[in-house]
């Protein structure tokens, strides 16, 4: 299982397009509402425990805080961050994100939809539910991201492109078990596999003739 495509995916539809706006790394976008003045130096450089103050600080003025190349909310982070084995002293990172992200591809039932125990549809929706850009796959907002109609939220991916993505986590290759060879046993080949065999036993014979003559 290799959840990175579907990271990378998430990530496309979440941050990338601002980060390339603003020319910056999407593991520093903040959400776009925020004014400059408000917004931290460098997110990527921050503990998860600064970032959480950041957020905190500006929670009365934003309709939103979300932080990072998977705009991750502050009532999300605040549980989110021991979930994936991590402290307030760990960094916003990009690798602390990645960490971050794929915990809440588990929170939102990736281990489930890959034993089996939920469909592929209902992962799909989880996820939607998680990340506005996404669509739902089923139901009336088909489609459409859940949060549609709120004023700040919409889709930005259509069903059949996000379904591949998430599909593409269970068409990981699984590793090939190779069975030893079997060991060679060489087995002497008939005599008259020999070529020169029969002749060197016929001039032995001919040899004891000519002594027994003489």
């Amino acid at each position: 299982m290799n959840p990175q495509p579907l990271l990378d995916f998430i990530g496309e539809h979440e941050s990338e397009g601002a980060a390339r706006r603003l020319k910056i790394s999407a593991y520093d976008v903040v959400w776009g509402g925020i004014a400059a003045k408000h917004r931290p130096a460098k997110l990527s450089a921050m503990t998860i425990a600064e970032v959480l103050a950041w957020q905190d600080s500006i929670d009365a003025m934003y309709r939103s805080e979300a932080a990072g190349r998977y705009q991750i909310m502050e009532d999300t982070l605040r549980s989110l961050y021991r979930e994936a084995g991590m402290t307030g002293a760990d960094l916003f990172d990009r690798a602390g994100q990645d960490r971050l992200a794929v915990a809440l591809l588990k929170r939102r039932g990736l281990e489930m939809y890959l034993d089996g125990r939920i469909t592929l549809e209902t992962f799909c929706n989880n996820l939607a539910r998680e990340w506005a850009s996404l669509p739902m796959v089923s139901g009336p907002k088909r489609g459409r991201s859940y949060y549609d109609g709120d004023g700040l939220n919409k889709a930005g991916v259509d069903v059949a492109p996000f379904i591949a993505a998430v599909r593409a986590v269970s068409l990981s290759p699984k590793p090939v078990a190779v069975s030893p060879a079997p060991d060679t046993v060489v087995k002497p080949a008939p005599a008259g596999e020999y070529p020169g065999f029969w002749a060197a036993i016929i001039a032995i014979i001919a040899s004891f003739f000519k002594k027994e003559r003489q």
